[in-house]
């Protein structure tokens, strides 16, 4: 994929707006009253792996470029 840094950091950005929905809700509820605090939290750390993921698999794309230079 060309563009795979670009697509990668798009991703980042919006798992970032996400945890900060996540957060705002959590404590307004402005989005959506209903979801527990429980729920809240799973939201943040399921963002928060998926922005994990997303950093290793970008690092490992660069090494590996890298190495075939």
């Amino acid at each position: 994929m060309k563009n795979y840094t670009v697509v990668s950091k798009i991703a980042l950005v919006i798992c970032f707006c996400f945890i900060l929905l996540a957060v705002v809700n959590g404590f307004t509820g402005f989005i959506n009253s209903s979801i527990s605090l429980s729920g809240t939290l799973i939201c943040i750390i399921g963002f928060g792996i998926a922005i994990f993921a997303i950093t290793i698999l970008e690092n490992e794309r660069q090494k590996k470029k890298t190495d075939k230079s």
